[in-house]
């Protein structure tokens, strides 16, 4: 593989890292969150979409058996 081609891969899957460790965190603050709909109250569960993306990262190489911490947030928010 040439060196261009693998700094473009290697920044695209930086992308995609980047995109699921953004999910990951949101859905972990939100997880057990309670909610009231339509006059029920109900905790919010994510436990399996956590997981998921928990375990598309460590496929990717990253350990987060020591807890991961929040991802950078920019300042200029233009998104």
């Amino acid at each position: 593989m040439k060196s261009k081609t693998f700094i473009e891969q290697t920044e695209r899957n930086a992308k995609v890292l980047d995109a699921i460790h953004y999910a990951r965190y949101a859905l972990v603050r939100f997880h057990s969150l309670p909610v009231t709909m339509e006059g029920e109250q109900f905790d919010m569960d994510f436990s399996l979409e956590i997981r998921k993306l928990t375990e598309a990262m460590e496929v990717m190489g990253i350990d987060t058996s020591d807890g991961l911490s929040a991802p950078p947030f920019p300042r200029d928010r233009d998104d």
